[in-house]
């Protein structure tokens, strides 16, 4: 019988089989729990693909805080709680340093960025680059030019508000890379890096283990994305090192560097300092720009915690002025208000992480390369630390006994914690601090001509965003008599109080006459070439909304937003 080729065949793929069930079985009986699995594909039909980190969560409540799956030909680890993290990213931090490997990324070339690259000598020289440029000590360079540029987005919000978003990210990449590079972006350098964050999102997001699996299928679209990102990270390097060989370059975090590096007088190389410099740029306007939205959003929904950290900014800081750095200290709200951002969308919800070496935690097996994803989001909603977690309560944050602060689970932990950290919560500090002070965010109106809050919906990408369109979200509403009342002009110019629209025409009056504007502003020509007769509503709206713009030509000596810079140049 065992002559019969079909019989052998038959026999050898029973033994397969029999082997195969055996060894999963005996592999099995040491890992953590996690759902039934078939034989042939493990998990990979119960994978989830919209916001992943909720099910996660979810599944916890029956096979614990560690979960087991198998997708893929993958061994993967859910870990939601936050003791577990803690012991095994922080107490075995080089254990679990590595990141796992992830084909697209290495197809894309993105394996060069610091957040993605392995824990190697490389990576190491270019996180203590970072580290240097960004920690506290460094802010003496970089807080001068963040406050400015801040300035400049409040400038731009008065005049355009309906356009946030593309001031934000425009706000964010200008700062770092005026910090990073000495220069102004460019408009096509921007529309770069949106290529490149489109195309990492695509790579990164949840389930992406099948596209890994057969990752040949994607070779043309990955080597699109290589080349965009060759380009984003060489071009502006290079042209600093030209500058700097040069002798013209601008004070920049690149510039410096890189000189201690050609004189012999540093232990970096140029690879280092490339990775670090666009690292810089990737991680701080995607995760920032994902924060400041998660934060309009929120504040446009629960107006009450916006009006009691504007009143806490207006006791503290006054109106004479916009909140600085030096305030932050002082106003425990606001920052209480940043802190619960951070744990109600925590912009990364998943961090991927990949032992180097078999483990065992409490008497469970952890394989080695196994794709150990650290559940973010279910830990900043754990009610064992916050209680009622999904209701947005900055208050919780004032306690006697405080929470743990939700931003060392948002930075991430031990050998990968986020270097970044100092400058994002100033970035974050900053926003949040002097648009409160400016304007009041409210919601757009309904169809019934009352407010109409938007839904607190966000993407499930590698980078949590909010979802709604732009015509959906929060509408920065700030009313010309509310900008009367915030933004600080000189006592002349104050109006006493009385109904809205009377103040808003003698406001439009007295600022007209301080300032010496005649009708033949900007705007008002518009409006003559259009055959409409400008008012005062109309004048005050476009002074309220220009003013600052104005500033340095009109009012330098009486208006109170004067950049650091200018300040500087003044008292010289």
């Amino acid at each position: 019988m065992l002559s019969d080729p079909a019989a052998v065949v038959g026999y050898a793929c029973l033994l397969v089989v029999c082997v195969t069930a055996v060894w999963r079985y005996a592999r099995k009986a040491s890992l953590p729990p996690g759902p039934p699995r078939s034989l042939w594909r493990g998990n990979e039909n119960q994978l989830p693909w919209v916001e992943p980190w909720k099910v996660y969560a979810e599944w916890s409540k029956n096979f614990g805080s560690l979960i087991y799956l198998y997708a893929y030909g993958r061994d993967v680890l859910i870990v939601n709680g936050a003791r577990e993290a803690e012991a095994m990213l922080d107490d075995r931090g080089l254990i679990y340093a590595r990141r796992p490997t992830w084909s697209m990324v290495a197809l894309t070339g993105r394996q060069d960025n610091i957040a993605f690259m392995d824990y190697n000598e490389r990576q190491r020289k270019s996180r203590a680059i970072m580290q240097a440029a960004l920690n506290p000590r460094s802010q003496r360079q970089w807080g001068p030019v963040l406050e400015e540029e801040t300035l400049k987005l409040i400038q731009h919000l008065l005049g355009s508000p309906d356009e946030y978003r593309l001031h934000m990210k425009r706000y964010l990449a200008t700062f770092i890379n005026r910090y990073t590079y000495g220069t102004e972006i460019n408009d096509a350098h921007m529309k770069l890096a949106d290529e490149l964050s489109a195309h990492t999102q695509q790579a990164l997001r949840p389930g992406r283990w099948i596209v890994d699996s057969i990752s040949f299928l994607f070779k043309r679209w990955a080597r699109e994305a290589k080349t965009k990102f060759r380009k984003f990270t060489s071009v502006p390097y290079f042209e600093t090192r030209v500058s700097v060989v040069n002798g013209t370059a601008n004070e920049s975090m690149v510039a410096e560097t890189l000189k201690d590096i050609l004189s012999g007088n540093s232990r970096f190389d140029e690879d280092a300092l490339i990775s670090a410099a666009s690292s810089i740029y990737t991680a701080a306007t995607d995760t920032t720009t994902a924060v400041l939205l998660s934060f309009l959003l929120l504040i446009t929904v629960h107006q009450d915690v916006q009006a009691q950290a504007y009143a806490e900014i207006a006791r503290v800081v006054g109106t004479s002025r916009l909140p600085g750095l030096a305030d932050q200290a002082a106003l425990p709200y606001v920052n209480a208000v940043m802190k619960e951002v951070h744990r109600f969308n925590p912009v990364t919800p998943m961090i991927p992480r990949s032992p180097i070496q078999d483990d065992l935690y409490e008497g469970q097996r952890i394989p080695r390369d196994t794709w150990a994803m650290f559940n973010i989001w279910a830990m900043t909603h754990d009610p064992a630390i916050y209680a009622d977690p999904h209701i947005f309560r900055p208050e919780r944050h004032l306690d006697k006994a405080p929470p743990k602060d939700p931003r060392d689970f948002a930075f991430g932990f031990g050998k990968r914690l986020c270097p970044g950290m100092n400058l994002a919560n100033a970035q974050i500090f900053l926003f949040m601090s002097q648009l409160l002070a400016v304007f009041h965010i409210r919601p757009p109106l309904g169809a019934d001509g009352h407010d109409a809050p938007p839904p607190l919906d966000y993407t499930s990408t590698f980078v949590r965003s909010v979802l709604s369109p732009l015509s959906s979200h929060p509408v920065l509403r700030g009313e010309p008599p509310l900008l009367t009342l915030r933004v600080q002009l000189p006592e002349t110019v104050r109006v006493p109080t009385r109904p809205a629209r009377e103040r808003h025409r003698a406001a439009a009056r007295v600022r007209c006459d301080l300032l010496t504007w005649s009708q033949d502003v900007a705007g008002d020509d518009q409006k003559r070439r259009e055959g409409r007769e400008p008012n005062a509503d109309t004048r005050c709206m476009y002074i309220s909304a220009t003013i600052i713009q104005h500033a340095r030509a009109s009012v330098r000596l009486r208006f109170r937003f004067r950049s650091p810079t200018e300040k500087r140049r003044e008292e010289a």
